[in-house]
């Protein structure tokens, strides 16, 4: 399945993790804002020689960014404008769209920020542990072709990225219909030297009318990171209630000392959280904001003892 605010305390935003990439396919400039309609979806994908497949790459796990692989398997060249996944678990709208030309055996990847899971609830809202009607449905990818024609190719998924995507999406969706998990911008010293304490906030979900019900939310455990570790000496908590208004103090430690680990980061500052509702258990990750993430690179680079420039 591409992309906070910047006061004393904004705050870092809740995110989802990925999978595993398929190497050695080029990559397109970013997604630019979808404003042509769908190509029309009545040809087969026959018509056109394409195959389709859906991946993530490492980058695209912080903005739920996704890619529509397409590779030409015909013997003419083309040109593609717009690409769009169709799933039934999920929203419309996972769109790239830009110019791209393929000639034969050419494979690219279309980076598309990957749109709202369909997940079952009372009125349609997300439910903790429950996933959209039909997990197993199909996906296709509809193209559009510079010349003005289109077709609808069906997709592979060879890593399971769509039902990974949208197993978690829904549970996080869930986790945030009851509380908002947040990480403050600051980073704040730790007891000891090359320590230092993250602090995770639980705010309340304003709502006009009450949830279909309201579960409570457990810390189960917190996991590590490439970038950050449990300092030993204060291990993290679990079995944490998550009540709004809750603060969770994490002491963490540099998982590696390596300069490579910062300048090629990717996942590092998100912060992966067990979290028990409602009978379900699921990981969600809460994202760093900018100004935390910076912070994050400098205290690595200083409790290891190297230049963070």
């Amino acid at each position: 399945m591409s992309p906070a605010t910047t006061p004393a305390r904004t705050l870092g935003v809740l995110a989802l993790a990925g999978a595993l990439c398929l190497g050695g396919c080029s990559v397109t400039a970013a997604p630019k804002q979808a404003s042509n309609p769908p190509a029309s979806t009545s040809p087969s994908s026959a018509s056109l020689p394409l195959a389709a497949a859906v991946d993530q790459f490492r980058d695209g796990y912080a903005s739920g960014t996704i890619v529509l692989q397409l590779t030409d398997t015909g013997g003419a060249p083309f040109t593609v404008v717009r690409a769009e996944l169709d799933d039934p678990r999920f929203a419309g709208g996972t769109v790239w769209t830009g110019s791209t030309d393929f000639t034969t055996g050419q494979t690219t990847s279309l980076p598309a920020v990957a749109a709202a899971p369909r997940c079952s609830g009372p009125g349609g809202t997300a439910s903790a542990g429950i996933a959209d009607p039909s997990p197993d449905g199909a996906p296709s990818v509809v193209v559009r072709l510079a010349d003005g024609t289109g077709a609808r190719v069906a997709a592979t998924d060879p890593h399971g990225v769509l039902a990974r995507i949208h197993t978690e999406g829904c549970f996080a969706a869930a986790v945030a219909s009851v509380a908002a998990l947040r990480l403050d911008d600051e980073l704040t010293p730790g007891p000891t030297n090359g320590t230092a304490v993250l602090t995770l906030r639980v705010e309340p979900i304003p709502v006009a009318t009450p949830p279909h019900s309201v579960s409570a939310l457990t810390l189960s455990s917190v996991g590590g990171t490439t970038l950050l570790d449990e300092d030993p000496a204060q291990p993290w908590p679990r079995g944490v209630v998550l009540a709004p208004g809750k603060t969770v103090r994490l002491a963490v430690r540099p998982a590696r000392c390596d300069p490579h680990a910062v300048a090629e980061d990717k996942v590092g500052t998100l912060v992966p959280l067990t979290v028990a509702m409602g009978g379900a258990s699921g990981v969600v990750k809460v994202a760093a904001a900018t100004a935390l993430r910076a912070a994050i690179y400098a205290f690595v680079a200083s409790a290891c003892g190297w230049s963070a420039g």
